[in-house]
C-alpha cells in the first residue's frame, strides 16, 4: 500500500473529527477517562427522550434490568460502589407509578448536550456565518 492510499484511508473529515471531539467531552467527565460507549448512549437517549424510564432504556438497548441500572447510576448524581456519578441525570419516582424511575437531564447534562450540538455543527455554523454576510 502506497503512502498517499493509506493517508487517504486515514483522513478525517470535518463531521467526523467533531464526532470525535463530543467523544472527549464525555472522557473528560470522568477522570480516569473511562466512560462506557454505553453510558454515552443512555445519555443520548435521555436527552432525546425526556423523562423516559429505566425500563424505556431496557427494552431500547436489550439490556438487562441490572445493565441499565449501572449505567443509569453512572451518569446520574451516585456511582457503584458509593463513588460520585457524572451527575447529567436526575432519577425520580414516577408519580403515578411508584415503582417506575424517570429519568431527566440536569442543568450539566443540558449544558453538556448544548456543548455537544455546537462542537458537531460549529462548521456548519460558520459557514452560515460566512453566507449572511
Amino acid at each position: 500500500m502506497t503512502q498517499a492510499k493509506l493517508e487517504g484511508l486515514l483522513k478525517i473529515d470535518n463531521e467526523n473529527y467533531n464526532f470525535l471531539r463530543v467523544l472527549t467531552l464525555f472522557m473528560k467527565l470522568d477522570n480516569t477517562q473511562e466512560v462506557p460507549l454505553q453510558a454515552i448512549a443512555v445519555f443520548w437517549y435521555v436527552a432525546t427522550y425526556q423523562k423516559c424510564s429505566k425500563k424505556d432504556i431496557e427494552e431500547y438497548f436489550e439490556m438487562s434490568k441490572a445493565s441499565a441500572s449501572r449505567m443509569t447510576d453512572y451518569i446520574s448524581r451516585y456511582h457503584r460502589l458509593g463513588k460520585p456519578g457524572l451527575a447529567l441525570i436526575t432519577k425520580e419516582q414516577d408519580p403515578k407509578d411508584k415503582r417506575r424511575t424517570l429519568l431527566k437531564l440536569t442543568r450539566k447534562g443540558k449544558d453538556l448536550i448544548e456543548k455537544s450540538f455546537n462542537t458537531l455543527y460549529e462548521d456548519m455554523k460558520s459557514y452560515e456565518d460566512e453566507f449572511e454576510e
